[in-house]
């Protein structure tokens, strides 16, 4: 690539975003198209999303594995075993089909088929163009200053976001959480939610619902990581091993730093 890898997909996330900015909330948007990588229906604003990457990739003639949620594996170029790319190119679809301006487009690329080998990340705000991004081992930044978890230390002072959406099982092992946080949100984007952990609007993310698709996930957790704060599962594992190619569920927690992750940990199960 003659590019750098985070200018990329900069540039990728920023077509995204001018291709589907002017569908959110729109009756088009929600309009099914067809069935994604995980079964789940593609609805129009999703087409439109990745067919943006798809455009760009090919454009430029970028030898890629890309990884969407509505394609699946497709290999592009005549070296596509060169870089994986990973996208959720409309993350919070539901939010964006009813005009909640809380969803994103997540972008990761890795060296190899793992996610412990991401190289590049960027995580754009489909509503408002802020941008999240980050390099391995070169820190993250968010709209071109550099990113930092807050140093909120204990759960009494912390703000959390916990997903237990379609999960009613889920609710009973976050009820100690919620009784002990300062504050509760549920914003229906996890790859925005934890690169608000990753820039200190958030203290952490907690989603216990096994549920979470790693090409959700991946962009944002190396941004996180890389602004200093942690992304693992609840048993205390982290997902480098997991194949970008297979589409995994998992269940998270994103922390701003270790006292908030141990002290979360410990009231699981409530």
């Amino acid at each position: 690539m003659d590019k750098n890898a985070v200018e990329i997909l900069r540039e990728i996330a920023k077509e995204v975003y001018f291709a589907v900015n002017p569908l959110i909330g729109t009756d088009k948007a929600r309009k099914v198209v067809g069935s994604g990588f995980g079964g789940d229906a593609t609805v129009f604003i999703d087409e439109v999303a990745e067919q943006a990457i798809i455009r760009y990739l090919e454009r430029e003639r970028l030898d890629c594995t890309f990884i969407g949620e509505e394609r699946g594996v497709q290999k592009i170029g005549r070296k596509p075993s060169s870089w994986f790319l990973i996208a959720d190119a409309v993350d919070g679809t539901t939010n964006a089909v009813r005009g909640i301006k809380f969803a994103a487009a997540s972008l990761a690329l890795s060296s190899e088929d793992r996610l412990g080998s991401l190289e590049a990340a960027v995580v754009i705000n489909l509503c408002d163009g802020d941008i999240f991004e980050a390099e391995k081992g070169k820190g993250a930044r968010y709209n071109g200053g550099a990113a930092k978890p807050s140093r909120t230390t204990r759960l009494e002072d912390a703000v959390l976001s916990i997903d237990v959406s379609r999960a009613p099982h889920s609710v009973e092992k976050v009820v100690c959480l919620m009784k002990t946080v300062k504050s509760v949100r549920s914003l229906g984007s996890a790859a925005l939610e934890v690169c608000y952990v990753a820039s200190g609007l958030l203290d952490a993310y907690v989603d216990l619902r096994g549920k979470l698709r790693t090409l959700d996930i991946a962009a944002a957790m190396l941004i996180l990581k890389e602004a200093g704060g942690i992304l693992l599962q609840p048993n205390g594992e982290d997902l480098n091993g997991f194949p970008m190619t297979e589409l995994n569920r998992v269940s998270v927690i994103g922390a701003a730093n270790n006292a908030i992750y141990e002290e979360l940990t410990a009231l699981l199960p409530c």
